[in-house]
């Protein structure tokens, strides 16, 4: 969740020192260079380059903030998972089930999705009532995630006028992170008291939600493994279970499995429903842009086609839209927060600023989004910009879900 002091906090960093300290061992950083880049090793270069280790790339040795990814009790998921080795592991295990591939095989069921969702706006419409479209975006995230993570299960959530329990419950948890970052044993009180205390502080839509995904992990796990699942086609807990006997021997607890399904559908709520909502808003809001992008889509001739896979690869090679898309992202990014990271033991050098081992760095992409010398009038939703012939250059400080090696794995 991004607050309003979230983005004064970042619009005060676009301005000023590419430095910035923002705790007693945390600093802010605004370089792109320190951001991704990589370092020539050619011996030519001056020692304080050398030093100049970059964060956020595929190999970093700048491991995650432990206790700021595990304060929603959270540890061992591959969100908060810290050692680099274990990471890669298991996301070389999950990475073929949100390939692009992937994705594409998926089509069917998220038309489905919109056209649930499309058919609950056409109705409400006709009653002349109004909806809350971020919500019901929000509903359409949790359905699409659930199925991956779980296989063929029904709709967690349902569309309707009031806002659902579960959504109610991801809020509540959103609002106590940061009280958590500061204080993370409070995320683990529950786990010393006995239960039928524990479940008495636990909101019903945390024990709901995790009674259905130990249901059907549990149904999963009573049935034989196979040895040779597709990792491109089976749900994430096949994956998962399948990783642990291959590299254990053994099954993975029920509990893990229950908390990395929450972990992923706590991750991917608002991420996708939000970004969708700020899609629709700001083309709603700038008609131009929707005259340009119905034009474009109206332009496609395939709508007809009952081969939904191909109608998604050709909709996702329309220029305009990927240019609305990316702009969306831009303006409202999709992971606000300061994803910290720990320097490690060699510092790092940006600019004239040394930043000693085991100082926690972080690095807001409001703060690159929202740059004037990198995206002139930063407030104004331009998709133009991206059709630009400098378009590709734009693209290295276009940065909704992070980069390198600890990119969201759901960027697809």
């Amino acid at each position: 969740m991004c607050t309003n002091a979230d983005h004064s906090l970042a619009a005060d960093i676009t301005e000023g020192s590419p430095v910035v300290r923002v705790g007693p061992d945390h600093v802010h950083i605004k370089d792109i260079d320190a951001y991704e880049k990589s370092v020539p090793t050619n011996g030519t270069v001056p020692r304080s380059f050398l030093t100049f280790t970059r964060v956020f790339r595929n190999g970093t040795n700048f491991e995650k903030d432990h206790v700021f990814y595990t304060c929603a009790d959270n540890d061992g998921s591959i969100f908060s998972l810290s050692n680099r080795d274990e990471h890669r592991a298991r996301r070389k295990a999950l990475s073929p089930r949100f390939s692009k591939k992937a994705a594409e095989a998926d089509a069917p069921a998220i038309l489905n999705q919109i056209r649930l969702l499309e058919g609950f706006i056409i109705q409400h419409s006709s009653l002349e009532k109004s909806c809350n479209v971020s919500d019901l975006f929000r509903v359409f995230g949790i359905n699409i995630v659930a199925k991956t993570l779980l296989g063929d299960c029904h709709d967690l959530v349902q569309y309707e006028e009031a806002k659902p329990e579960l959504l109610e419950t991801v809020d509540g948890l959103s609002v106590m992170l940061p009280i958590l970052r500061f204080f993370p044993y409070m995320g683990t009180i529950s786990n010393i008291m006995p239960s039928f205390i524990a479940e008495q502080l636990t909101p019903a839509g945390v024990l709901s939600f995790k009674k259905t995904c130990e249901d059907y992990t549990q149904s999963m796990m009573d049935k034989p493994i196979r040895s040779d699942v597709e990792s491109s086609r089976s749900s994430v807990m096949e994956i998962l279970m399948a990783h642990s006997l291959e590299t254990t021997g053994k099954l993975p607890k029920l509990n893990y499995l229950t908390a990395e399904a929450f972990t992923f559908i706590d991750a991917g709520v608002d991420t996708t429903g939000r970004t969708l909502a700020a899609a629709v808003y700001y083309v709603l809001r700038t008609p131009s842009v929707e005259k340009k992008l119905q034009e474009e889509l109206d332009s496609l001739s395939l709508w007809g086609s009952e081969n939904t896979e191909d109608i998604v690869r050709n909709v996702g090679k329309l220029p305009y839209l990927n240019a609305v898309i990316k702009e969306a992202h831009r303006i409202w990014p999709s992971l606000p927060g300061p994803l910290p990271r720990v320097v490690p033991s060699e510092g790092l050098q940006v600019g004239s600023y040394f930043i000693p081992q085991g100082t926690i760095v972080s690095a807001t992409h409001h703060s690159m989004h929202f740059d004037e010398d990198i995206f002139p009038e930063p407030k104004t939703f331009k998709p133009e910009r991206w059709l630009r012939d400098d378009s590709t250059e734009l693209n290295r400080y276009l940065t909704p879900y992070s980069r390198g090696s600890r990119a969201c794995i759901g960027i697809n």
